[in-house]
């Protein structure tokens, strides 16, 4: 049977565009000579539909034309495999649609369908033949390729989890070359196609590298890594063909695969948006300098404008030469990437404001006029609006990101990267063509911006002046790295306040960085749209905004959990019953005692544990002794009592012992 994998990208839902893309990718499937046509799985619904798939017009829609498809494939003689999610009885399932014969089949519903009921059956892998070949649908391979039915030739992953950089698994066919994949499908003696999207819907981004690995582990075709491409290739179970050098499939880079990630993300979300131009605020520093990079390699020089902005609160000749040399970094990067650059300047914000003293809160007044001119600009040429923020500035200053923010800020694509990962992100953008500059791409880049950030940390304590001035030495006496990894591990990674190595360092700053972290939940919520290409970004990690509560340690205690809690009260039941059991015994031990006229020492003997004990050998050494003098007795055949035998009863019949 000859497999096709379609790896496409569409805009996520367009159904009958969708639709359309399948039909033309079934007519080149069909004059490769293939029989079954896969694509990708978060078309229609993308992986986070929410109530969409409850709405029964998007659901009548869907099955439409999807009947529609069907029809158009059956004349290419192909069938299709069609992923989506679903709702089954208010639950969210990823379904597969087999189009065959004319006909739309929801496999896993079909497989789960008993009577008016579905059942936890809908759940395993589903099985199908096709030219005589068994094929295994999944969605979960790691689970599945241990317990797929016996028989099966074939297995049709479809890859729902989107790009991870701390999970190189994600990267598909990059990741073989490292171990992935490869024994697990050797040792089931399957053969493996993994339909992989390529794309970004809503925050999840997708990096393409579909591939067909063989029974024995090998690869034998690939799709390209970031782009749209189509893979053909026939199984033939047991039979050895010729397969991929391994040495010359993609490997997975770190910085590559994130920059590429994001390119796609910026990319497909500004033509989501219906716009086909971008405006990047630059203030010389390495955020908005390397968003303007990146914005300029996934949508070209010409859609890509670059504002820069003039600063009033320039007063001393240190500060004007400040001042001079970050307006030239930002015209040389305009230059450089071949940008329009338009630049506005102010006067004192003050006055903007109609005050008659100088503003407190300067710097948060001049993003809010910023962000003005950005939306003037942006309305102007029919633009949107990009953000610089970082996954560091969406954990401490979300407030004052708000004030930067505009109705036309359509994404923040470097909001899932921590601070810190830029520099690395820079160096590798820098590789490729020196378009940053060295002051910008610097240990030194990095620790400026920080200390904006720390200073708008110490801004929202202003209401106390010596606590203000507590919190900026604290966080002062930090490095850059390690804000950012008790932030990683706090927010990707879950760690508690005492599993974190800046608990042992300096214990007030973590505190003080949970304690900022919580409050920020509320405002994080209207920050614009980030990628997902952490472990867990903060669009996955939600904590009630209202949450009073904030980890500041146990304190030297164990750990208290609700399962030791359980074991504890067990215990507890355990020990009651056994001191009931014991008073029962007492009291049937005071009966037998008065029975058998038993002073009270004697009873006290019985009942003791050591008492018990002798009971209990008493007990067996009189079974013991039973069973010799019973089966000494069957033994002989002359009977007991001079051979005299009970009238009316069978030789050798003791009816008191063989009941008893």
């Amino acid at each position: 049977m000859k497999l096709a994998l379609a790896q496409i990208d569409m805009r996520l839902g367009d159904i009958e565009g969708i639709c359309s893309r399948i039909a033309d990718q079934a007519a080149l499937a069909a004059d490769a000579g293939a029989q079954l046509l896969c694509v990708p799985a978060p078309l229609f619904t993308g992986v986070q539909p929410t109530t969409l798939i409850e709405y029964a017009d998007f659901e009548h829609d869907l099955i439409r034309s999807l009947r529609e498809l069907a029809a158009k494939v059956e004349e290419r003689g192909v069938a299709c495999l069609v992923p989506a999610v679903v709702s089954v009885e208010q639950v969210p399932l990823a379904e597969a649609f087999l189009l065959r014969e004319g006909r739309v089949i929801p496999l896993r519903t079909l497989m789960g369908l008993r009577g008016d009921r579905v059942e936890a059956s809908m759940w395993e892998p589903v099985v199908f033949e096709l030219a005589g070949t068994r094929i295994a649908v999944t969605f979960d391979f790691a689970r599945d390729i241990a317990q797929l039915p016996r028989g099966c030739d074939l297995m049709i992953y479809f890859q729902t989890t989107g790009f991870d950089i701390s999970n190189e698994e994600t990267c598909a066919v990059a990741s073989v070359a490292d171990g992935h994949y490869a024994d697990d499908v050797a040792h089931a003696g399957i053969w493996l196609a993994s339909m992989v999207p390529v794309g970004s819907f809503d925050e999840t981004v997708y990096t393409g590298g579909s591939f067909v690995m063989d029974d024995g582990g090998r690869v034998m075709a690939a799709a390209p890594c970031f782009e749209e491409g189509m893979v053909v290739q026939e199984v033939r179970r047991g039979e050895m063909g010729e397969s991929l050098d391994t040495q010359r499939l993609p490997r997975f880079q770190r910085e590559e695969w994130l920059w590429e990630a994001l390119r796609i993300f910026v990319r497909d979300t500004v033509a989501a948006r219906g716009f086909t131009r971008v405006v990047v605020p630059l203030e010389g520093d390495l955020p908005t300098s390397l968003l303007a990079a990146l914005a300029v390699d996934a949508l070209g020089p010409r859609n890509v404008v670059g504002m820069g902005f003039g600063r009033s609160d320039v007063f001393t000749p240190q500060q004007e030469t400040r001042e001079r040399e970050r307006v030239e970094r930002v015209r040389a990067l305009a230059a450089t990437l071949n940008i329009q650059l338009v630049e506005r300047d102010h006067e004192d914000v003050s006055r903007w404001m109609d005050r008659d003293v100088p503003a407190r809160d300067v710097g948060r007044l001049r993003l809010g006029i910023n962000a003005l001119y950005l939306a003037d600009i942006a309305h102007e040429l029919d633009a949107c609006v990009l953000s610089s923020i970082t996954k560091t500035d969406a954990a401490l200053a979300p407030a004052s990101l708000l004030a930067a923010s505009t109705p036309r800020t359509v994404c923040a694509p470097f909001g899932d990267i921590y601070l810190t990962a830029l520099e690395f992100l820079a160096r590798y953008r820098n590789r490729i063509s020196p378009v940053l500059s060295v002051s910008t791409v610097s240990l030194s880049a990095v620790e400026d911006h920080m200390v904006r950030i720390v200073s708008e940390v110490v801004s929202t304590f202003d209401d106390d002046p010596s606590r203000a001035a507590r919190v900026a030495a604290t966080l002062a006496a930090l490095e850059p790295a390690q804000i950012d990894d008790a932030l990683e591990a706090h927010v990707d990674r879950n760690r508690s306040f005492d599993d974190q190595p800046l608990a042992h360092q300096s214990p007030d700053a973590l505190a003080l960085l949970l304690l900022v972290v919580r409050q920020g939940e509320g405002y994080r919520r209207s920050l614009p749209l980030a990628p997902i290409v952490s472990a867990r970004a903060f669009a996955e990690r939600i904590w009630p905004p209202s949450l009073a509560w904030s980890d500041l340690g146990r304190q030297g205690a164990a750990p208290e959990r609700v399962v030791d809690v359980a074991r504890e009260e067990m215990g507890r039941l355990e020990t009651r019953g056994a001191e009931r059991g014991q008073r029962v015994r007492g009291e049937i031990l005071g009966l037998l005692g008065d029975l058998l006229g038993l002073t009270p020492e004697q009873r006290a003997e019985l009942a003791s544990e050591e008492g018990q004990q002798r009971m209990r050998e008493n007990a067996e050494r009189f079974e013991n002794q039973l069973r010799e003098a019973l089966s000494h007795l069957s033994e002989h055949d002359d009977v007991p009592d001079g051979g005299r035998q009970t009238p009316g009863m069978p030789p050798h019949h003791y009816p008191f012992f063989s009941q008893n």
